[in-house]
């Protein structure tokens, strides 16, 4: 349907997993994509898949959101190649298992910087690009740890919570100095991904926690990536040109009871 036809991405975390998805699903609407993540490899990989495709869709950039160098880097380098930005995902996240008494500070302090602060950074570097390529969409992917808290998830249930209300103070930044810049979040629950597997590894319960996942979907299954996916592809879209400072909960109903 060719949605995002003439748009430019760069979307973080995409050498797998929900970054992969919609890095292969915004080439498939039309869209340039910048390609980045930690693991290098990874991300040229998911680029050659595109490209393969897609010829001449998609670059790679190694790239730790925690960086800001790396991320000058990305950016420059995705804006060299495409010819401008408009769109910006914010997908790279880490999560990590403990409570407020078995959490240490060092993991702590990693996942704010990853799920958070790299958004921070990330969104304030693109801001100059993305202003020239206006109307521009900054997507930023949170969770339904957003909200339904667990006690052996603090530092991801913190990261997470942030992120959205950062969404919405970026919105309204936009919108007070008249930026077509929309910025708005979504929060997926459980997806097959596999920051999910490190979740079961966690559990050491294997199928039998997976099972648990499912059971406490109102839809009884979990989500796939593209489920995900086309909410992202509806928020970077000029489909959600008057949207923004919110979030789209995907989730199958878990955060409805």
């Amino acid at each position: 349907m060719e949605r995002l036809k003439g748009k430019k991405a760069l979307i973080t975390g995409a050498a797998q997993g929900l970054g992969a998805c919609f890095a292969r699903m915004f080439a498939d609407e039309g869209a340039k994509v910048a390609v980045t993540d930690i693991n290098a490899e990874g991300a040229e990989a998911t680029a050659a898949s595109i490209n393969e495709k897609h010829p001449g869709t998609a670059i790679s950039f190694a790239h730790d959101v925690r960086n800001k160098l790396q991320w000058k880097h990305a950016l420059a380098g995705a804006v060299d190649t495409f010819g401008g930005l408009n769109i910006l995902v914010n997908n790279a996240g880490v999560a990590t298992k403990g409570s407020i008494e078995t959490e240490n500070l060092e993991s702590y302090q990693k996942v704010q910087d990853v799920d958070t602060a790299s958004v921070f950074v990330g969104t304030q570097l693109s801001l100059p690009y993305l202003k020239k390529g206006m109307p521009s969409s900054i997507v930023n992917i949170a969770s339904v740890a957003s909200f339904l808290a667990n006690r052996d998830s603090l530092s991801y249930n913190v990261a997470k919570a942030g992120l959205v209300m950062m969404s919405k103070s970026i919105a309204l930044h936009c919108t007070k100095y008249k930026l077509d810049i929309r910025c708005n979040s979504i929060c997926p629950s459980f997806t097959r991904t596999p920051i999910l597997e490190a979740a079961l590894a966690w559990a050491g319960e294997g199928g039998d926690w997976e099972q648990k996942m499912i059971k406490a979907s109102p839809m009884g299954r979990l989500a796939e990536p593209e489920d995900i996916g086309y909410a992202a592809i509806y928020l970077a879209s000029d489909e959600s040109r008057f949207v923004t400072g919110t979030e789209i909960t995907v989730d199958g109903g878990m955060t409805a009871r």
